[in-house]
């Protein structure tokens, strides 16, 4: 397992033959990918990425942009850069991989696969009002509306007191992230899209096609926003082909 905070392993891999990069959405932390491994062959490593403010880095102050995050990102996969490596991101975590396979093309280490999920085109604008902007009761109501967050939790005051910042953090971070005029990527891209998710149509994850310049997949699954945890085997599968 790697000991870098910013990533997050879950089973050794000896001698690994390419690494899927796994970015979680707001709120969550890398034990969102915690058990991806079961569904890919001996020898893939799954890292996810771990960003400050949560789990073992609960102590450290959180981000708001993503820009921020990528140097950070790439130094934690410097180890890595010998092999194939593929980035898969749901919401927030799909800005994230995005602008990683970015900064990983400028570097001339380009990964062989980008997978995003749930969230609109890079060049699509938010089509509702930014958090930011949102009262306390608001915000809460939106997380609700999510259906992400469990109502227990969403109802203790403790927890909420303890989260909402970092949820915060990391609205702010998915909502200020764009690229208004994306140049075609040199890789393959799969966009997944939940049928019934109340935030991102299937449309605007389609629009990813826009940014992709070495062929593009799309894959509707069933599902609200959260689609992800119970499609898993399917995406890993997907993303993790055996002759890629």
């Amino acid at each position: 397992m790697t000991r870098n905070p910013w990533l997050q392993g879950f089973r050794p891999v000896s001698q690994p033959r390419r690494t899927l990069v796994c970015f979680p959405y707001a709120g969550a932390g890398a034990a969102l990918y915690r058990d991806w491994h079961l569904h890919a062959a001996p020898d893939d490593e799954i890292v996810a990425v771990r960003l400050p403010g949560r789990e073992s880095r609960i102590g450290e102050p959180c981000l708001t942009d993503v820009a921020a995050a990528v140097p950070a990102i790439l130094d934690a996969l410097a180890s890595r850069m010998d092999r194939p490596l593929v980035l898969f991101g749901h919401s927030l975590g799909a800005a994230l991989a995005y602008a990683t396979s970015r900064a990983l093309i400028a570097r001339g280490h380009p990964p062989r696969l980008l997978a995003v999920s749930g969230r609109r085109a890079p060049d699509q604008p938010l089509r509702r009002a930014p958090t930011a902007s949102l009262s306390e009761a608001e915000f809460r109501n939106r997380l609700h509306a999510l259906g992400g967050t469990p109502p227990e939790v969403l109802a203790c005051a403790e927890l909420m007191d303890l989260m909402l910042p970092l949820l915060r953090a990391d609205f702010a971070m998915s909502d200020g992230f764009s690229d208004p005029s994306p140049a075609p990527l040199p890789i393959p891209l799969i966009a997944f899209a939940g049928t019934e998710d109340p935030e991102i149509s299937v449309a605007d994850v389609a629009g990813w096609e826009r940014a992709a310049g070495a062929g593009f997949t799309l894959r509707p699954l069933p599902g609200d926003h959260f689609f992800l945890t119970p499609h898993r085997r399917e995406i890993v599968k997907t993303i993790l082909p055996l002759d890629l």
